[in-house]
């Protein structure tokens, strides 16, 4: 019997960390300090915009996934009381501040989980909403290896909780009889998959509401136990 299991990457694989407002921060550098412009100030204009957002265009893909970006990335910054041409400057900076390995913090039991996974006869693979270059982020992260496939929205022009998204993974896949996705976020993760048809796992924390999901776990080494 063939399975598969498909990971979410931010907040499943990686610890949350505000990473968009993290990284528009960054890309202001001494200017944030000299304008007083926090973090939280920017992470408040950033629940829009975005290819997975309500309001966005979830077909955006490739080189055109960017340039659509800055405009997300201007509001951010002048909602946030940056000068407009200030803003425009910096909002192009951020791409790479967002391909800096260094900000994602990888949770400490991914890589052993994604082994005995492999080691149980699963086939790992991504399924993510995200930027075009993730795979890049995956491998300076050293957790590329662990994937036979990827399916990035960033890439595809489909976005979770899209059940197109979930049909190409399986086709990418080579439909595998038994399939699990594993993931933190209720809409797009689990109730996308559930949608889909596949099983489902929660990475919450203790105390969030039900999702629906299968199982429901608070780590990734949790979750053993169920596979």
């Amino acid at each position: 019997m063939r399975k598969a299991i498909f990971w979410d990457f931010d907040g499943t694989l990686t610890v949350a960390d505000h990473l968009w407002s993290r990284c528009l921060h960054q890309a202001l550098g001494p200017l944030a300090g000299r304008l007083g412009i926090a973090r939280e100030m920017l992470s408040a204009q950033l629940d829009k915009g975005f290819p997975w957002s309500p309001d966005g265009d979830p077909s955006l893909k490739g080189e055109n996934w960017w340039p659509a970006m800055i405009p997300v990335f201007q509001r951010a910054y002048r909602q946030a009381g940056l000068p407009e041409t200030q803003a425009a400057e910096a909002a192009k900076l951020v791409r790479a501040q967002v391909l800096r390995p260094e900000y994602y913090r990888v949770r400490p039991d991914a890589a052993a989980t994604l082994a005995v996974c492999a080691y149980k006869g699963w086939k790992n693979y991504l399924l993510s909403n995200n930027f075009p270059e993730l795979e890049e982020v995956l491998e300076a992260l050293g957790l590329r290896h662990f994937f036979a496939g990827i399916v990035n929205s960033g890439q595809l022009g489909l976005c979770k909780p899209d059940e197109r998204i979930f049909r190409k993974a399986e086709l990418i896949a080579g439909f595998p009889s038994f399939i699990w996705m594993v993931g933190d976020n209720p809409t797009a993760d689990i109730a996308g998959a559930r949608q889909a048809g596949w099983h489902t796992a929660h990475i919450a924390k203790p105390g969030t509401s039900s999702s629906g999901a299968e199982v429901t776990v608070s780590s990734l080494t949790e979750l053993l136990k169920y596979l």
